[in-house]
């Protein structure tokens, strides 16, 4: 049972928003094989023995299930010069990717080159969580470009880390 809220869903979306984030693209095959993605924000690392990953799905999304169907994933964890690509990633529909957009993994799967690291998974598990799937990810594979730096999210839009010496 869930009590009435007190507050409005703007209100709920103000408050997340005063905390900053990364933005990743998860990337897989539609039943299709064609590349598709979408953005996210909700990402973390969930365990290092076994080293897992979760990510939180719109459930609304067609893409979604695609993403889980596929039995893998990659996470491109998208870096300060990468916002073209987090826009794309983020509009409704199918989330097609350009050719240009993106290259095979280790694992055959799409990632997107020039990010800041890519994480390559198994479907470990999926959770319902809300409006949103919470999917758990066994990582098989990363790389990251330790010189980039990463595209941030905060109060309803992109921010740059600038880093004194």
């Amino acid at each position: 049972m869930t009590s009435p809220k007190i507050f409005s869903d703007r209100a709920f979306r103000d408050a997340m928003g005063r905390f900053p984030t990364g933005v990743c693209v998860v990337t897989a095959h539609n039943v299709y094989g064609e590349a598709i993605g979408m953005t996210v924000n909700s990402f973390s690392s969930l365990s290092l023995d076994p080293p897992l990953i979760l990510v939180c799905l719109g459930e609304e999304s067609p893409r979604s299930q695609a993403i889980i169907n596929a039995g893998k994933f990659n996470v491109s964890i998208l870096s300060d010069a990468q916002a073209d690509i987090s826009n794309h990633f983020s509009q409704p529909g199918q989330g097609l990717s350009r050719p240009d957009m993106v290259t095979p993994g280790n694992n055959s799967f799409p990632i997107v080159p020039g990010c800041g690291a890519v994480i390559e998974c198994d479907v470990e598990a999926g959770y319902p969580g809300g409006d949103h799937v919470i999917l758990v990810g066994r990582v098989t594979h990363l790389k990251s470009d330790l010189d980039t730096l990463p595209l941030l999210y905060f109060g309803g839009g992109y921010k740059q880390l600038h880093i004194e010496d």
